[in-house]
Parts: structure tokens; C-alpha cells; sequence
């Protein structure tokens, strides 16, 4: 399986970190199904999600788990749709083709709150 690290799905978390780099969009281009990222995770979470993935893909086909990205993607994507419901008056967020690596700044205002001279 060949996996993308073009920004061809709309979203690029390897970039440079510039004051409003992550306010760079850009309209989601068509491209692989699935594109590999680097996340990390808390280690015990990590660990039971592996242990839950590996027993269900070789003895509990039924539960549709032949990988870890099978679990990941679900809770993502939930979890995405809980914060569109309670933040974004349920729309999906604009698209991001470049998000700065590390944590955002406290207390940065939105876009569309800054004031322009």
C-alpha cells in the first residue's frame, strides 16, 4: 500500500509553525482514501488499543477490527462531530492545508475575531 505525504488531502501537520500558518486554507483535493499521520498517544491508551486490535483481528471478526486504524478512525471522527455540534454550529470546520506543529498559543484569537487597523 503506497501512502501520501503530498498535502493532497487538504490537511498538512508537518509544516513550519508561522503566526497564522493554521489559518491557511485550502479546498480538500481528491487523493488517497487514507493518509498516514504521526500522533501520539497516552501510552496506556495506546497499549489497550493495540491489545483490543490484535485479539479482535485474529479471534472476533464480527467486530469489523483488522486494525488499529479501524478503532482510531471511528473515535476520531466522532469526536470530530461532537466539537462541529458544539463549536461550529454543527458545519464542518474550514479546511487547514498547513497545521503548526506543537501546542496552539493560549488565548489567540479566532480569525474572524481580530481586528484589523
Amino acid at each position: 500500500m503506497t501512502q501520501s505525504t503530498e498535502p493532497s488531502a487538504g490537511i498538512d501537520d508537518h509544516g513550519a509553525a508561522g503566526l497564522g500558518d493554521d489559518q491557511v486554507t485550502a479546498t480538500v483535493q481528491p487523493g488517497p482514501r487514507r493518509v498516514q499521520r504521526t500522533v501520539n498517544f497516552e501510552r496506556t491508551v495506546l497499549e489497550r488499543a493495540r491489545a483490543a486490535a490484535t485479539y479482535l483481528a485474529a479471534y472476533a471478526p464480527q467486530a469489523g477490527v483488522r486494525s488499529l486504524a479501524d478503532i482510531v478512525n471511528p473515535a476520531v471522527e466522532e469526536r470530530v462531530a461532537e466539537l462541529e455540534a458544539e463549536f461550529n454550529d454543527g458545519k464542518p470546520f474550514r479546511p487547514v492545508y498547513r497545521m503548526p506543529a506543537g501546542r496552539p498559543a493560549r488565548n489567540v484569537p479566532r480569525p474572524d475575531e481580530q481586528e484589523h487597523d
